[in-house]
Protein backbone atom coordinates (compact mmCIF):
# COMPACT_ATOMS: atom_id res chain seq x y z
CA UNK A 1 0.00 0.00 0.00
CA UNK A 2 1.46 3.29 -1.11
CA UNK A 3 1.73 5.95 1.52
CA UNK A 4 0.38 9.28 0.55
CA UNK A 5 2.81 12.12 1.01
CA UNK A 6 1.34 15.49 1.79
CA UNK A 7 2.78 18.38 -0.12
CA UNK A 8 3.69 21.37 2.05
CA UNK A 9 1.90 24.52 1.03
CA UNK A 10 2.48 27.87 2.65
CA UNK A 11 -0.46 28.93 4.76
CA UNK A 12 -2.01 32.18 3.69
CA UNK A 13 -2.57 34.59 6.59
CA UNK A 14 -6.19 35.40 7.33
CA UNK A 15 -7.49 38.68 5.95
CA UNK A 16 -7.80 40.07 9.45
CA UNK A 17 -4.02 39.75 9.87
CA UNK A 18 -3.41 41.83 6.75
CA UNK A 19 -5.63 44.71 7.89
CA UNK A 20 -2.96 46.46 10.05
CA UNK A 21 -0.47 46.32 7.17
CA UNK A 22 -2.99 47.89 4.79
CA UNK A 23 -3.81 50.57 7.38
CA UNK A 24 -0.13 51.50 7.84
CA UNK A 25 0.40 51.68 4.08
CA UNK A 26 -2.62 53.97 3.72
CA UNK A 27 -1.31 56.33 6.42
CA UNK A 28 2.07 56.86 4.78
CA UNK A 29 2.37 60.43 3.55
CA UNK A 30 4.77 61.61 0.90
CA UNK A 31 6.74 64.69 1.86
CA UNK A 32 7.04 67.01 -1.14
CA UNK A 33 10.30 68.95 -1.27
CA UNK A 34 9.99 72.74 -1.01
CA UNK A 35 13.11 74.80 -1.91
CA UNK A 36 12.60 77.41 0.81
CA UNK A 37 15.99 79.10 0.32
CA UNK A 38 15.39 79.66 -3.41
CA UNK A 39 11.89 81.03 -2.85
CA UNK A 40 13.08 83.29 -0.02
CA UNK A 41 15.90 84.70 -2.13
CA UNK A 42 13.57 85.27 -5.09
CA UNK A 43 10.98 86.96 -2.84
CA UNK A 44 13.64 89.15 -1.23
CA UNK A 45 14.99 90.35 -4.57
CA UNK A 46 11.57 90.98 -6.11
CA UNK A 47 10.21 92.83 -3.08
CA UNK A 48 13.37 94.94 -2.80
CA UNK A 49 13.17 95.87 -6.46
CA UNK A 50 9.49 96.80 -6.14
CA UNK A 51 10.16 98.83 -3.00
CA UNK A 52 13.38 100.14 -4.60
CA UNK A 53 15.50 99.38 -1.58
CA UNK A 54 19.26 99.85 -1.69
CA UNK A 55 21.28 96.83 -2.66
CA UNK A 56 18.58 95.25 -4.80
CA UNK A 57 20.13 93.72 -7.87
CA UNK A 58 18.21 93.19 -11.12
CA UNK A 59 17.22 89.58 -11.65
CA UNK A 60 18.62 87.57 -14.49
CA UNK A 61 17.22 84.67 -16.47
CA UNK A 62 17.36 81.16 -15.15
CA UNK A 63 21.04 80.23 -15.29
CA UNK A 64 22.62 76.79 -15.50
CA UNK A 65 23.51 75.15 -12.18
CA UNK A 66 26.73 76.43 -10.53
CA UNK A 67 28.70 73.33 -11.55
CA UNK A 68 28.24 74.32 -15.19
CA UNK A 69 30.19 77.53 -14.59
CA UNK A 70 33.38 75.58 -14.03
CA UNK A 71 35.23 77.94 -11.72
CA UNK A 72 32.40 78.13 -9.14
CA UNK A 73 32.67 74.49 -8.16
CA UNK A 74 35.55 75.12 -5.72
CA UNK A 75 33.65 77.87 -3.90
CA UNK A 76 31.82 75.28 -1.86
CA UNK A 77 28.15 74.44 -1.40
CA UNK A 78 27.12 77.68 0.34
CA UNK A 79 28.42 79.98 -2.39
CA UNK A 80 27.13 77.70 -5.12
CA UNK A 81 23.72 77.53 -3.46
CA UNK A 82 23.56 81.32 -3.09
CA UNK A 83 24.31 81.75 -6.79
CA UNK A 84 21.71 79.15 -7.75
CA UNK A 85 19.07 80.62 -5.42
CA UNK A 86 19.40 84.07 -6.97
CA UNK A 87 18.38 82.92 -10.44
CA UNK A 88 14.63 82.23 -10.02
CA UNK A 89 13.41 84.39 -12.88
CA UNK A 90 12.12 84.32 -16.41
CA UNK A 91 10.50 86.87 -18.76
CA UNK A 92 7.03 86.36 -17.26
CA UNK A 93 8.27 86.81 -13.68
CA UNK A 94 10.17 89.97 -14.65
CA UNK A 95 7.13 91.38 -16.49
CA UNK A 96 4.88 90.74 -13.47
CA UNK A 97 7.44 92.29 -11.13
CA UNK A 98 7.61 95.38 -13.37
CA UNK A 99 3.79 95.68 -13.40
CA UNK A 100 3.69 95.49 -9.59
CA UNK A 101 6.50 98.07 -9.34
CA UNK A 102 4.65 100.48 -11.65
CA UNK A 103 1.46 100.18 -9.59
CA UNK A 104 3.49 100.52 -6.39
CA UNK A 105 4.71 103.93 -7.56
CA UNK A 106 1.05 104.99 -7.93
CA UNK A 107 0.04 103.52 -4.57
CA UNK A 108 2.93 104.65 -2.37
CA UNK A 109 1.16 107.87 -1.31
CA UNK A 110 -1.89 105.81 -0.34
CA UNK A 111 0.34 103.58 1.83
CA UNK A 112 1.72 106.66 3.59
CA UNK A 113 -1.79 108.04 4.23
CA UNK A 114 -3.02 104.71 5.59
CA UNK A 115 -5.57 104.31 2.83
CA UNK A 116 -3.97 101.10 1.52
CA UNK A 117 -2.38 98.46 3.71
CA UNK A 118 -0.69 95.07 3.33
CA UNK A 119 -2.70 92.21 4.80
CA UNK A 120 -1.30 89.11 6.50
CA UNK A 121 -1.44 87.15 3.23
CA UNK A 122 0.74 89.75 1.49
CA UNK A 123 -2.07 91.24 -0.57
CA UNK A 124 -3.22 94.86 -0.63
CA UNK A 125 -6.38 96.10 1.02
CA UNK A 126 -8.17 99.41 0.72
CA UNK A 127 -8.39 100.32 4.42
CA UNK A 128 -9.60 103.90 4.60
CA UNK A 129 -11.22 106.02 1.91
CA UNK A 130 -11.08 109.23 3.95
CA UNK A 131 -9.90 112.18 1.87
CA UNK A 132 -10.66 110.41 -1.41
CA UNK A 133 -13.37 111.40 -3.86
CA UNK A 134 -15.60 108.77 -5.47
CA UNK A 135 -13.54 108.65 -8.64
CA UNK A 136 -10.32 108.37 -6.61
CA UNK A 137 -11.75 105.51 -4.55
CA UNK A 138 -12.68 103.67 -7.76
CA UNK A 139 -9.20 104.28 -9.21
CA UNK A 140 -7.42 103.01 -6.07
CA UNK A 141 -9.69 99.94 -5.95
CA UNK A 142 -8.77 99.13 -9.54
CA UNK A 143 -5.06 99.46 -8.73
CA UNK A 144 -5.39 97.24 -5.65
CA UNK A 145 -7.34 94.56 -7.51
CA UNK A 146 -4.92 94.57 -10.46
CA UNK A 147 -1.94 94.41 -8.11
CA UNK A 148 -3.38 91.48 -6.16
CA UNK A 149 -4.12 89.61 -9.39
CA UNK A 150 -0.52 90.17 -10.55
CA UNK A 151 0.81 88.94 -7.21
CA UNK A 152 -1.23 85.72 -7.46
CA UNK A 153 0.11 85.15 -10.96
CA UNK A 154 3.65 85.94 -9.80
CA UNK A 155 3.51 83.26 -7.08
CA UNK A 156 2.23 80.70 -9.57
CA UNK A 157 5.01 81.62 -12.02
CA UNK A 158 7.72 81.35 -9.35
CA UNK A 159 6.35 77.91 -8.42
CA UNK A 160 6.33 76.90 -12.10
CA UNK A 161 9.90 78.13 -12.60
CA UNK A 162 10.99 75.89 -9.72
CA UNK A 163 8.96 72.88 -10.98
CA UNK A 164 6.82 72.88 -7.83
CA UNK A 165 3.46 71.19 -7.45
CA UNK A 166 0.31 73.37 -7.81
CA UNK A 167 -0.49 72.84 -4.12
CA UNK A 168 2.87 74.43 -3.21
CA UNK A 169 1.88 77.84 -4.61
CA UNK A 170 0.43 78.65 -1.16
CA UNK A 171 3.86 78.10 0.38
CA UNK A 172 5.39 80.49 -2.17
CA UNK A 173 2.71 83.04 -1.28
CA UNK A 174 3.50 82.70 2.45
CA UNK A 175 7.18 83.45 1.82
CA UNK A 176 6.33 86.51 -0.29
CA UNK A 177 3.78 87.69 2.31
CA UNK A 178 6.50 87.83 4.97
CA UNK A 179 8.77 89.84 2.68
CA UNK A 180 6.05 92.34 1.65
CA UNK A 181 5.21 92.98 5.31
CA UNK A 182 8.73 92.87 6.79
CA UNK A 183 10.10 95.30 4.22
CA UNK A 184 7.19 97.76 4.43
CA UNK A 185 8.32 101.31 5.16
CA UNK A 186 7.77 103.10 8.46
CA UNK A 187 4.30 104.65 8.54
CA UNK A 188 2.65 101.98 6.37
CA UNK A 189 -0.18 99.85 7.76
CA UNK A 190 0.46 96.12 7.93
CA UNK A 191 -1.71 93.29 9.22
CA UNK A 192 -0.06 90.90 11.68
CA UNK A 193 -0.57 87.13 11.76
CA UNK A 194 -3.55 87.56 14.10
CA UNK A 195 -5.28 89.87 11.64
CA UNK A 196 -4.66 93.10 13.61
CA UNK A 197 -3.66 96.21 11.66
CA UNK A 198 -0.55 97.97 12.95
CA UNK A 199 1.40 100.98 11.77
CA UNK A 200 5.02 100.26 11.00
Amino acid sequence: MRSQRKLWRPRMPPLAALAPVALIAACVTVNVYFPAAKVEEAAKQIVEEVYQEKGAKPQTQLDPPPAAHGWTGWLGPRAAHAEEAATVSNPTIRALKDQIAQRHAQLVDHYAKGQVGIDRDGFLQLRDTGGLGLSEVAAVKRLVEADNAARRQLYAEVARALDLQPQQVNQVQEVFAREWRDKAQAGWWVQDDAGEWKKR
